[in-house]
């Protein structure tokens, strides 16, 4: 080959990650190998001195979140507030409903106590009418 490894190529090739072109390349270039090795033993001497230093352990206080007083009388203000709002305004939805049945139950008692059904009415006019 007659260019050198680019930094990049050389990492990848650290990474494990190289072509079989790099690692003859490194055979044939001194230049490239002593940079590869360069690198290789910067990284060999960070791990090592991130393997023998001590972290010191970090403990950090616990905090309960709280609320603030006045959010929960307000809270609680709501709630007494809205509680009779609530019911008053189920309890006139459900006396509604029951109206709305009453009403319903009367048509369908009427409907069914007619001695013949609404379309024969005309008919039935006629007959009582032929008998008088």
């Amino acid at each position: 080959m007659n260019s050198h490894l680019s930094l990049e190529e050389i990492y990848q090739w650290l990474a494990g990650e190289g072509r079989e072109e790099a690692e003859e390349h490194f055979r044939e270039c001194p230049a490239c190998k002593a940079e590869m090795q360069e690198l290789h033993d910067a990284l060999a001497g960070f791990r090592s001195s991130l393997e023998q230093a001590q972290v010191p352990a970090v403990s950090y206080p616990r905090v309960r979140p709280t609320l603030p007083r006045w959010i929960l009388a307000t809270a609680a203000l709501a709630l007494l507030v809205a509680t009779p709002l609530y019911w008053n305004a189920h309890q006139q939805r459900a006396a509604e409903q029951a109206r709305a049945d009453e009403l319903l139950l009367e048509r369908i008692d009427a409907s069914l106590s007619r001695s013949v059904p609404a379309s024969m009415e005309p008919l039935m006019q006629l007959i009582t009418k032929e008998n008088q």
